[in-house]
């Protein structure tokens, strides 16, 4: 039991301590992050492993500055927003539910403590 408490701590830590700072300066919380990814979750796992049925593809393991731009390009519309892009299209409202930079480098710097597996 008490190397299940000094685990548990070992992750909490870890958890605050990953940040991701983005090209706009912002710091990211992977605590904050964690409750955005929710949504995120239903199509690329609980661990970022990614689900094939849904088309969705493992995004643990990825570097922060793909994951931020690639989210920058979804809630900007440069992806997804082809009609011949079915998958790209299901992504562009996820990312959008994302407010401001902020969130962007919250979720993030949470997707950076996932296993994948």
């Amino acid at each position: 039991m008490k190397s299940i408490k000094i685990l548990f701590s070992l992750f909490t830590t870890l958890l605050v301590s990953v940040s991701v700072l983005n090209a706009a300066g912002v710091v990211g919380d992977a605590v904050a992050g964690k409750a955005l990814y929710a949504t995120c979750a239903g199509c690329h796992g609980t661990n970022g492993e990614g689900i094939k049925a849904m088309n969705a593809p493992r995004i643990a393991g990825l570097e922060d500055y793909y994951l931020i731009r690639q989210l920058k390009n979804f809630k900007a519309g440069i992806r997804g927003s082809d009609k011949r892009d079915t998958f790209g299209a299901t992504m562009k409202p996820m990312a959008q539910t994302l407010a401001d930079d902020q969130e962007v480098a919250d979720v993030v710097a949470y997707i950076l403590t996932l296993s994948g597996k």
